[in-house]
């Protein structure tokens, strides 16, 4: 069994915990175990997501950014407008 990894973040407000949690997340990009929520004081929270390794075959591969704009006669630009 692999060694589960853990990634902490402290005195995130109450506003920014899913964006906090789903950052975390993708740093590690592995399978989520656990993700813990505390109040401290206030509303401030500390976050805790616990992660695995996933198995080599079961990651998904890395997407490369499309590009946003048309294809006009293959023209690798995109000045806009037709060519």
């Amino acid at each position: 069994m692999t060694k589960s990894k853990s990634m902490r973040a402290t005195e995130i407000p109450l506003n920014l915990v899913p964006h906090a949690i789903a950052r975390l997340i993708r740093e590690r990009g592995e399978k989520v175990y656990r993700i813990s929520v505390v109040r401290t004081h206030y509303h401030h929270y500390n976050i805790s997501v616990r992660t695995r390794l996933q198995p080599r075959e079961l990651r998904a591969r890395e997407k490369f950014p499309v590009r946003d704009c048309p294809q006009v006669h293959s023209d690798d630009n995109c000045d806009g407008g037709i060519a």
